[in-house]
């Protein structure tokens, strides 16, 4: 069996696990809740059950790296988790603070271990399977239960100082008064998220699932003016980045019917009038339940290029 890199999308509900090969295929996909890593004692030597367990279940073997995506800000070191607010102990403890993930897993499999951002992951395969590798100025803004965003430049993540970059989902929109669950007021995540999405359907549309609500409501004024907060958020990326390509992705624009024509004409009177004389494309990410797990391979075979190990 050739060389595999084991890929993890660790969310707020899911934990998803998957060997990966060069080429980019998944084999022998996995899916677990994420509450058997945060309820555990040790979260971390749980990770390291659920691997072996994994590998001894499917004969995997030849393994490489291991990779997990968090959705979390992750230290530029791509060991050390800053924090995951969605991840939470059963006394509503973030599981991951300041802790250094990934020691502890190499120190028990004795191969490379590296921890990403999910939403960086997500991006890098959304580049590859676009074939968006050229491009100099990559953005993409995944709109979920929150918001995530990531920009790659020639080829590489955008990493700010310490690795907190792209908080996208708590940038203020000015004059915002409802409070977010970080604590702040007005971030964007209360006005163009999934979460905002479902109060809308509380408050007006009841009697509509979630998954219908575009394909019954789309022009309502108050799913009008959802899809305009949702189309600022990346009217103001496109603006600061002058990108070749937006990537559109969560499950919000993979909702059926979300209305691309109406939101693209939205971003496009909102983002400055300079980027626009230029343009940008827009991309959007196809609905797949693999796309944390190929990515993070990707990412780990490009630290394992520049830092062989």
């Amino acid at each position: 069996m050739k060389s595999v890199i084991i890929g993890i999308d660790l969310g707020g509900t899911n934990l998803r696990i998957g060997a990966v090969t060069p080429d980019n295929e998944m084999i022998a996909p996995s899916v677990i809740k994420s509450s058997v890593v945060a309820h555990a004692e040790r979260p971390i030597e749980k990770i390291c059950e659920i691997i072996a367990e994994y590998k001894k279940e499917n004969g995997i073997e030849n393994v490489e790296a291991i990779s997990i995506g968090v959705p979390s800000s992750v230290e530029n070191d791509k060991e050390t988790v800053i924090c995951t607010t969605n991840i939470r102990n059963q006394n509503g403890e973030a599981v991951f603070s300041h802790m250094n993930v990934a020691g502890g897993i190499r120190e028990y499999f004795k191969i490379p271990v590296y921890i990403n951002n999910d939403v960086n992951n997500i991006m890098l395969y959304d580049i590859v399977v676009n074939h968006l590798e050229d491009k100099k100025v990559v953005v993409g803004i995944y709109i979920g239960t929150g918001v995530g965003a990531s920009v790659v430049l020639d080829g590489r993540l955008l990493e700010g100082k310490n690795g907190a970059e792209l908080d996208l989902g708590h940038i203020p929109y000015f004059g915002g008064d409802i409070t977010c669950s970080c604590g702040k007021k007005g971030c964007c995540e209360c006005y163009a998220s999934g979460w905002r999405l479902q109060e809308l359907r509380k408050e007006y549309y009841p009697d509509t699932r979630i998954q219908d609500m575009f394909t019954r409501h789309k022009e309502d004024k108050p799913m009008v003016e959802f899809i305009r907060a949702c189309a600022n958020v990346y009217a103001v990326m496109a603006t600061i980045f002058n990108p070749d390509t937006i990537i559109v992705g969560g499950g919000i624009p993979e909702m059926a019917d979300f209305p691309r024509e109406t939101f693209e004409e939205a971003v496009n009177q909102n983002t400055g009038r300079d980027v626009m004389a230029y343009g940008f494309d827009y991309v959007y990410s196809r609905e797949f339940v693999g796309k944390g797990v190929i990515g993070a391979a990707i990412f780990a075979r490009k630290r394992l290029a520049l830092h062989p190990q």
